[in-house]
Order: structure tokens, then C-alpha cells, then sequence
């Protein structure tokens, strides 16, 4: 699909698998492809993809580093999800076991990077030299970019 992308690529919710082996993860070969088409790798804030459930600020820092240092600052955000109620998505791994697997990480006290964490993520950042500008286009301006490239107006709407 890289190969013939005729517009930027997102991959929404990955992180690089150079720093946690997990199968959800991606390779550095897939992170160059989806920068060569302009895209956008959104960095996952799950701790089994941080590396054994890890949803630290300065591990998941790491893995927005990682891909920055890769292709570019241009070329990396945020794909955080997050669930409040951590007994509900206990109960969503354990009903949907088939799906998830304990295994790969699914399972009760599953970690993610919570919203409050983001201004210490973003003072790890700076601290390891990232310009104002940067982290724009990490927090949310390098998504705007690409949205703006792809898509297209309907009905004579304004584009974003």
C-alpha cells in the first residue's frame, strides 16, 4: 500500500517495534515508508506497546524520540487512547479474550498514558532538545497537515 499511496499515510495508533517487540508494533523500514509518502506515525500510549505494560512519560518520550530521530519531527504524533474506567476495560479484555490475548498483553491492569501525563511527556521533550516547533507538529500540528492534504472538500464546504 506504501508503494502506491498517491497521498501522505497514517499509521494512527503504532509504535516502533525497535523499542518493544511487540506484533502490533512496527519496524523502522515501515516507519520510513509511511514518512516517504509525507505521512504520519501516531505514537500508541498502551503499556504493552510502551514495552511490559510501561505507560511511564519518559518511555512512551522514547518512542516519539525514536521516530523523530528516524524520519523527522515532521513525521511523528500523538495516537493516545485512553479508558477512565480501568474496570471496564478489564471487563472488555476478559469478554473478549478470543480477540485480545492475555498473552500479547490484553489483560487485567492493562497501562496507558493518561492526559495528564502529556505536559510531562512534553517536558521530557524539551529537556532532550525539542524546539517549540517541534513539539507543535508533535502535538497535534503534523495531523492538521495531513488532514489538510487528504482531504477534500464536498458540496463546495471549506476545506480544514
Amino acid at each position: 500500500m506504501l508503494n502506491v499511496a498517491t497521498r501522505p499515510v497514517i499509521f494512527s495508533h503504532s509504535n516502533p517495534s525497535a523499542l518493544h517487540p511487540h506484533p502490533r508494533n512496527i519496524p523502522d523500514d515501515l516507519i520510513r515508508a509511511c514518512a516517504a509518502t509525507g505521512g504520519v506515525v501516531g505514537i500508541n500510549g498502551i503499556g504493552s506497546f510502551l514495552g511490559q505494560n510501561d505507560n511511564s512519560s519518559e518511555t512512551f518520550a522514547r518512542h516519539v524520540d525514536h521516530v523523530a530521530q528516524l524520519v523527522g519531527p515532521q513525521h511523528v504524533a500523538l495516537g493516545l487512547d485512553y479508558v477512565f474506567d480501568a474496570q471496564e476495560m478489564d471487563d472488555y479484555l476478559a469478554k473478549m479474550a478470543h480477540t485480545f490475548p492475555a498473552e500479547l498483553g490484553y489483560k487485567k491492569g492493562v497501562r496507558m498514558v493518561a492526559p495528564e501525563q502529556l505536559e510531562r511527556i512534553v517536558q521530557t521533550l524539551q529537556t532532550w532538545g525539542y524546539s517549540d516547533t517541534d513539539l507543535r507538529r508533535v502535538l497535534g500540528g503534523n495531523l492538521m497537515r495531513l488532514a489538510r492534504s487528504v482531504w477534500k472538500p464536498s458540496c463546495g464546504t471549506a476545506t480544514p
